[in-house]
């Protein structure tokens, strides 16, 4: 197959003018110019003019359980918001949650992202993402438990003792202990050092809200009583959540989620021992969070990616709406890096830029191509108009999943169940809060 395209930006290398992807088997085999490519080929050949072609997108923070919760909790501070979402999530069922993910899947492929860092309750987000075209990384989500507990409770929800052998290329497999003031000290490094000897991701969510920050610094504030209840041996540290992490040695390879409360004593810790942080400005503003030092990362050489967090806190679950959050933000950031962070660097942090990210031979046949006005600067160009609205065509793991800026599957199923998934957690958390 040979998909040609009036830009085609590998990220990896310059952008090429009438530029061509020839794909084989799932995987890239040549990336050049159109003419190049098309000598001596007489296979299936797709064209799109007036469109910007690059690498699937990498969103690299989901929770697509969380997909029925749009607009369940009005937008509000962090840790008053924390409270309801059990709440709601208490009230689905496993075949609701199994239809909030498929949803929240399919919002993410039409937004032309094929890959994700999802935090999962169970094997349901691995077997959706599967079915619908995702690759990405799955974190199983730990929290409220003891060390002592940790094992039985993944081998309930199905965790693979054998990660790296059970997941394949395209789905990886991982542990989050939630956050610091939902797992307690132990549980944090236990979870750490399991997925290290199992050669698995790890993620957690840190240095998000203020309400963390006083809890870490003196255990007091909105969130002790939280603590109190499921961070089982926590005692305050008297320090950042970054400082906490490095001490409990879990900050080694870890994927950081937010950071927006990361003081600048702990930036070079994260630029040595980290895999990256994964901004979400959008979801920050939604729960009144602030927002992250992104450029003082940047200048220390943190690796950077954004995510979406879940639409529990968002409007959408389209990443460029996310870049050009962040571009509102700190306008330092040109359009050029803020789309190789929704690309190259996103697989870099989730580790997986030897599949993912980037238009390469060998690499995984995932694109995205939005349709662009005519431009001598393509990065510019996709950037102004990139996401829902102008996408064309998706393409994971060589297959089409979108044409015509529409998936090319039924979704009416799956987007009423999960209507009505909302609809009962709706009810659940207006019955606990009736002025909410």
């Amino acid at each position: 197959m040979l998909v040609t395209a009036d830009w085609v930006l590998p990220i990896g290398r310059p952008p090429i003018r009438d530029g061509a992807v020839l794909i084989r088997n799932g995987t890239i085999a040549a990336v050049d110019t159109a003419k190049k490519l098309t000598v001596n080929y007489s296979g299936p050949r797709h064209e799109y003019p007036g469109c910007v072609l690059l690498p699937g997108l990498v969103n690299a923070h989901t929770h697509l359980a969380f997909t029925c919760l749009k607009g369940v909790i009005p937008s509000m501070p962090f840790a008053e918001w924390i409270r309801y979402i059990p709440i709601a999530f208490r009230s689905l069922s496993a075949d609701d949650i199994v239809a909030s993910i498929a949803h929240g899947a399919i919002k993410a492929i039409v937004s032309g992202t094929t890959v994700v860092a999802d935090i999962a309750y169970g094997p349901e987000s691995v077997a959706v993402a599967a079915d619908s075209g995702l690759g990405g990384t799955f974190y199983w989500e730990v929290l409220g438990i003891t060390p002592s507990e940790l094992a039985e409770t993944l081998y309930e929800r199905e965790f693979p003792t054998d990660p790296i052998r059970v997941c394949s290329i395209r789905l990886r497999c991982g542990i989050s202990p939630h956050a610091p003031y939902t797992s307690g000290p132990e549980l944090i490094r236990a979870a750490h050092l399991i997925a290290t000897a199992q050669h698995a991701g790890f993620a957690i969510h840190a240095a998000e809200s203020d309400a963390e920050t006083q809890l870490l610094t003196d255990g007091t504030g909105p969130l002790a009583q939280l603590a109190g209840r499921l961070a089982h041996g926590f005692t305050p540290p008297g320090s950042s959540t970054i400082a906490y992490l490095d001490r409990l040695e879990a900050l080694n390879n870890a994927v950081i989620i937010h950071g927006a409360k990361v003081l600048p004593s702990d930036v070079p810790a994260l630029a040595r021992r980290a895999k990256g942080v994964v901004l979400c400005p959008r979801s920050n503003e939604y729960l009144e969070n602030g927002k992250a030092p992104a450029w003082r990362f940047e200048r220390a050489g943190v690796p950077l990616a954004l995510g979406t967090d879940s639409l529990a806190s968002n409007q959408d679950l389209d990443l460029f709406e996310e870049a050009r959050a962040l571009h509102a933000i700190e306008p330092r950031f040109d359009a050029h890096r803020l789309i190789e962070m929704i690309t190259l660097g996103g697989a870099r942090v989730l580790d997986m830029a030897d599949e993912f990210g980037e238009l390469a031979p060998g690499k995984q046949a995932d694109l995205a191509i939005y349709r662009v006005p005519p431009t001598e600067d393509p990065y510019t160009a996709l950037f102004d108009v990139g996401g829902r609205g102008s996408i064309e065509a998706v393409l994971s793991a060589g297959i089409w999943r979108v044409l015509s800026g529409a998936p090319i599957f039924g979704v009416s199923v799956i987007e009423r169940a999960s209507h009505l998934a909302a609809q009962k957690a709706s009810l659940a958390v207006a019955l606990d809060s009736p002025g909410l």
